[in-house]
């Protein structure tokens, strides 16, 4: 639950991200928050994000300030991180210092992890604009079959195949349609894509997990 109202400040850009994995609206207010918002939708390891979350109260001087981090994330390992948005050029002002500090020590009292997150960060190389692609395609939906066609071409070929290869392979299918379909289990971690070296298209390499490459399916143990 989100402890203020997402707000103009100064010409910022607010609006709300449809979130997959939150199965809700999630509020931001600025462009880093929106991007950093695909990435936690989409990245296995987070289990749960939610802006706004707490407010922290520091001592400034004479005076006590509060801060509100961007994002509480909760990860796979159970860690809880509290996650600040904030351009590059601005990481150093005396007011960020200490409100990156003040919630250091907030974190470092409950076992807690504190990070900064830049739109340096996010949007050099591919990795970003990559998730925002298979995030169009996240809510098509697609049969159990049609799913497990794919997993069987990628079984039956242990050498490296492209994205191109496998739709020409999956019989009586339109290609558009194909290419939708790896796209979206890309986003759903049924295939694995290199987001990080180029733009994804029909050349980019594909194959399955390791646990679907062994025989079993994703989550099993």
């Amino acid at each position: 639950m989100t402890v203020r109202r997402v707000t103009h400040h100064g010409g910022n850009v607010i609006g709300r991200f449809p979130s997959l994995k939150m199965q809700r609206m999630v509020s931001f207010e600025s462009t880093i928050e929106r991007d950093y918002a695909y990435v936690l939708d989409f990245e296995p390891e987070v289990t749960s994000f939610s802006e706004q979350p707490l407010t922290i109260e520091y001592a400034d001087a004479d005076r006590v300030r509060r801060y509100t981090p961007d994002f509480e994330v909760v990860r796979t390992d159970q860690q809880h991180w509290l996650v600040e948005c904030k351009p590059q050029q601005l990481l150093h002002t005396d007011d960020n210092q200490r409100k990156f500090a003040a919630a250091r020590a907030w974190c470092a009292e409950r076992g807690w992890q504190f990070e900064v997150v830049t739109d340096t960060q996010l949007r050099t190389g591919y990795r970003l604009q990559n998730i925002q692609f298979l995030t169009y395609h996240a809510r098509f939906t697609f049969s159990a079959h049609n799913k497990s066609q794919v997993q069987a071409i990628l079984a039956a070929h242990p050498a490296e195949m492209t994205v191109g290869d496998v739709a020409c392979c999956l019989a009586d299918s339109d290609s558009a349609l194909s290419l939708a379909l790896i796209w979206h289990m890309a986003f759903h971690h049924e295939v694995l894509l290199p987001l990080d070296v180029a733009p994804l298209s029909a050349q980019s390499a594909i194959r399955l997990p390791t646990l679907m490459s062994q025989g079993l399916s994703v989550g099993e143990e």
